[in-house]
C-alpha cells in the first residue's frame, strides 16, 4: 500500500501548482480557512473540490480567486459569486453582510463544484445546494437588517433567561 504525505500549506505557496492542475481539466481540494462560507462551509474538516473557471461564471456560484492585500500583496478568497457590473464580477461570503470589491473574470483560480462538510460529500448540483445558492443570492441585500434582528433576538433571550 502506498504512503499518503499530507502537508499543510497555504494557498499563495500552491497558487501556481493548482492553477497548472486546473488548467490541465483536473481538480483540486483543499480545506478554506474562515468564517465567510458558513454555513456552508466550516473550518474542521470541511472541505472544498475546483475545477477549472468556465468561461462565464454563474450567479451563486462559489469561486476561489485573487483580491488585492492591504500590504500590496494578494489574497484568496473563497466566496459566491452575487452580482456582476459591467465585465466585472462581485463576490460575497455567504456570511458576510457586505460584498466584496469587484474583481475581473481573470482572477478566479476556479469554480467549487463539491464540497465536503460535517463529514458528508455534496456536488454542487444537487437540488439542495442549487436551492441554497440561490437563496444566498437572494436574501444578500436583507442581511444587514437579519443580522441586527438577529442580534436584538438573542439580546432580549439572555436577559429573559437571566
Amino acid at each position: 500500500m502506498a504512503e499518503v504525505h499530507v502537508k499543510r500549506t497555504s494557498l499563495s505557496e500552491t497558487a501556481e501548482l493548482m492553477k497548472e492542475q486546473l488548467e490541465k481539466g483536473g481538480s483540486v481540494t483543499f480545506s478554506p480557512k474562515g468564517s465567510s462560507m458558513l454555513p456552508m462551509l466550516r473550518t474542521s474538516g470541511d472541505s472544498v473540490t475546483l475545477v477549472k473557471p468556465p468561461s462565464r461564471i454563474k450567479l451563486g456560484t462559489a469561486a476561489l480567486y485573487t483580491a488585492p492585500a492591504e500590504d500590496g500583496g494578494e489574497r484568496f478568497l473563497l466566496h459566491r459569486l452575487v452580482r456582476r457590473k459591467g465585465d466585472l464580477l462581485i463576490f460575497q461570503g455567504d456570511n458576510r453582510v457586505e460584498p466584496d470589491p469587484p474583481v475581473a473574470a481573470g482572477a478566479v483560480i476556479g469554480v467549487v463544484c463539491a464540497y465536503r462538510t460535517r463529514g458528508r460529500d455534496h456536488s454542487c448540483s444537487e437540488a439542495g445546494h442549487r436551492l441554497y445558492k440561490a437563496l444566498m443570492v437572494a436574501t444578500r441585500s436583507i442581511r444587514p437588517l437579519t443580522r441586527k434582528l438577529r442580534g436584538a433576538a438573542y439580546r432580549i433571550w439572555k436577559k429573559l433567561k437571566g
